[in-house]
């Protein structure tokens, strides 16, 4: 009896070990909006590609201890840009990578910080005489907020790029990047 009510007390003690130990794992969905919170002047033809809003949508999964966790994201962006200067608009497409760090300051707030890697898929352009072309991959970092109630997660971060963009291999003076996220995440 004696050996059986220790080998109880080991198996509950070595569960309660291990459940602080391994992580916890959830995987979902999200998607928003997406603002492109740029202004800049090209270096060629005066050309001047106005802020905009698009949208994303993606998979997301949360790998968590206790209120420490890593959130590694996949999201697909899509933007419409109007330039002024030519009659015309710009479309980007691009594949952004974040692989946030968060902590839990309360159990249904997460303050969310990391890389994010972005890689542009497609740009085409409607303005005559002009092959739009966008250096790419580039290294950015998010840095935002998650709030969560039941299994949904409502986002908001602000993306930002180290480099200084490049368009048609010109540098477009000091502007960068940068992109605001609204968005709505399903964990299942």
């Amino acid at each position: 009896m004696k050996r059986l009510a220790l080998v109880l007390a080991i198996i509950c003690m070595a569960t309660k070990v291990s459940a602080g130990i391994l992580p916890g794992f959830e995987f979902g969905v999200k998607a928003g909006l997406n603002y492109q919170a740029h202004d800049f002047k090209t270096v060629v033809s005066n050309l001047n590609i106005k802020s905009s809003a698009g949208w994303f949508a993606g998979a997301v999964a949360d790998i968590h201890w206790e209120k420490f966790g890593i959130k590694p994201e996949v999201q697909f962006l899509h933007n419409k840009f109007d330039i002024e200067g030519a009659d015309g608009s710009l479309k980007v497409s691009q594949l952004d990578i974040p692989v946030l760090l968060y902590y839990s300051v309360l159990p249904s707030l997460d303050i969310q910080v990391g890389p994010r890697f972005c890689v542009m898929e497609d740009t085409q352009g409607t303005t005559e005489n002009v092959e739009w072309m966008w250096k790419s991959p580039t290294l950015g970092y998010a840095i935002g907020i998650e709030f969560s109630v039941w299994r949904l997660g409502i986002t908001a971060r602000y993306n930002g790029s180290f480099k200084q963009t490049e368009i048609l291999g010109f540098t477009a003076g000091e502007s960068r990047t940068n992109n605001f996220q609204i968005g709505v995440g399903y964990y299942f």
